[in-house]
């Protein structure tokens, strides 16, 4: 059952009013309010900052707004057909109201960048008079990019999926960073997952022999989600020891510099994509020293320059003189460790093209990193992509390369 619980629906006079134009959400004066009706179907999440929960929405939408991936693919809960699914952020109450909630980044961030198929859509925002609460009102997703590898159970994903699911991630963030921001925040759990479907996927395995079967998967909708650590890339304010989560976190996060830009997000992008290959964590380390160990016992320190000759052409994270008088600054001597070859991460079934771009994502110095523009035109992508026509409900939006 969707509704175990037999929630009633929820009816509230939340300020401000809101607008629409064209699928633009318009906030009205803090003298205005709107009515604002849902059913919670299902608790989602709980914690000390937030309730979040799927809903049955009553009230109006943007008159662009498709359905939602999860009422719009094959093999939709029949309990959903009549619904109109939404996720309903219910923050924590603040005292000083409305001009203090929306101080948070989330909400500014997701007003000033344009909509994408691939970032996750604001629906609404509302305070509640009688709680002092703020609820931000979401498309709803079936799940995360880590509860997706969880379930696995070992069983790799497909290299055509693994081409989509990159291109979806680039894509959001190539909208970010035009858009003048970083995400500060990219992990598996903060990737959101829509399944529409199977498909079978032609292998993008080098060693796979021409008249080889298709590799049957599923259909993954990919949107980047929780803005609330997102900030613009003119603001230099110093990194902060809390933001990101470290298995995910750029060496000049770690080292807390207050030059971190968009390479913080690639880095973090790199790292995701080497677990999608295996299925585990590439760096997990325990705390921040161990964190920088665990990184240069694979890509080699920053204060050295490594021959290639002797790791198949591959010269580690590189060099970064920068970081390393950073780290000297804070009393911190990066280890000395060869870099191993980054080949040897992944199975031979890998395309080579995939590898390199791992490796241009993984580099300790942040200049030196692909950027989400040079992702979206690697040669991985542009040689991987054209061979899988995946049919996405064209209600989604996603662009057909």
């Amino acid at each position: 059952m969707v509704d175990p619980s037999g929630a009633a629906r929820v009816t509230v006079s939340g300020i401000p009013s809101v607008s629409f134009e064209g699928d633009r959400l318009v906030f009205g004066n803090l003298n205005s309010s709107l009515t604002r009706s849902y059913t919670p179907l299902k608790t989602l999440g709980n914690s000390a900052f937030a309730r979040v929960q799927l809903c049955d929405l009553h009230s109006d939408l943007p008159l662009t707004s498709p359905l939602p991936a999860m009422q719009s693919g094959t093999g939709v809960r029949p309990e959903w057909a009549e619904k109109r699914l939404v996720v309903i952020k219910q923050a924590k109450k603040r005292e000083d109201g409305w001009s203090e909630h929306t101080k948070p980044r989330e909400l500014d961030v997701l007003q000033a960048i344009s909509t994408h198929p691939n970032i996750i859509s604001l629906y609404d925002a509302f305070l509640v008079p009688d709680t002092n609460e703020l609820c931000l009102v979401f498309e709803p997703m079936e799940g995360n990019l880590y509860h997706l590898m969880k379930i696995r159970n070992g069983r790799t994903f497909a290299g055509g999926l693994i081409a989509s699911i990159f291109h979806q991630m680039v894509a959001s963030l190539d909208h970010l960073h035009s858009s003048g921001y970083i995400h500060r925040d990219l992990k598996p759990e903060n990737i959101l997952v829509t399944t529409t479907g199977m498909f079978d996927y032609t292998s993008t395995s080098p060693l796979t022999p021409p008249n080889a079967p298709k590799e049957r998967d599923i259909i993954c909708l990919i949107k980047l989600a929780d803005l609330g650590n997102a900030r613009k890339t003119t603001n230099t304010t110093p990194y902060t020891e809390y933001m990101a989560t470290r298995w995910y976190r750029a060496p000049e996060a770690l080292l807390l510099s207050p030059d971190c830009s968009t390479p913080v997000d690639m880095w973090g992008l790199g790292t995701i994509l080497a677990e999608l290959l295996n299925l585990q964590p590439l760096f997990p380390g325990y705390d921040q020293i161990n964190q920088i160990h665990r990184i240069c016992n694979l890509l080699g320190d920053p204060g050295s320059t490594y021959d290639a000759s002797t790791q198949n052409g591959y010269r580690g994270g590189g060099p970064w003189p920068a970081g390393v008088r950073i780290a000297a600054a804070m009393g911190f001597q990066f280890p000395k460790m060869e870099p191993k070859d980054i080949h040897s991460w992944f199975k031979q079934t890998i395309p080579t093209s995939l590898i390199d771009c791992i490796g241009g994502l993984l580099r300790h110095d942040p200049s030196a990193r692909l950027t989400s523009r040079q992702c979206l035109e690697h040669p991985y992508l542009l040689e991987t992509l054209p061979l899988n026509n995946i049919p996405f409900p064209s209600v989604l939006g996603i662009p057909v390369v």
